[in-house]
C-alpha cells in the first residue's frame, strides 16, 4: 500500500509511530514516503543549491562519475555545513 500523499496525514503517522518532528527518523520516514510516490524530498528541492546537486547525484546512482567540478562543488558545501 503505497503512503498518503498528504503531508498532515503522514505527519499524523510519523507522530503515532513516535518519531520525533526533526530528527533522522522523521526525515528518513518523510524521504521515504516521497521516493515511494516518486518524489523528491520537498526540503531538498527548496534548497536550490542542493536542487542543482540533483543531475550529479543521479548519474553518480547510475555509475557516472561526476566532473571535477561537481565533485569540488559537493565539498565545499559540505565544508560550509550545508
Amino acid at each position: 500500500m503505497p503512503p498518503p500523499k498528504s503531508r498532515e496525514i503522514l505527519e499524523r503517522y510519523a507522530k503515532a509511530l513516535g518519531l520525533a518532528d526533526g530528527s533522522d527518523e522523521w526525515l528518513t520516514f518523510f524521504d521515504l514516503a516521497a521516493v515511494d510516490q516518486g518524489m523528491v524530498p520537498k526540503d531538498i528541492l527548496d534548497d536550490q543549491e542542493l536542487a542543482k546537486a540533483l543531475p550529479a547525484f543521479f548519474r553518480t546512482l547510475r555509475g557516472q562519475k561526476p566532473s571535477t567540478d561537481e565533485l569540488r562543488k559537493v565539498a565545499e558545501k559540505i565544508r560550509r555545513g550545508r
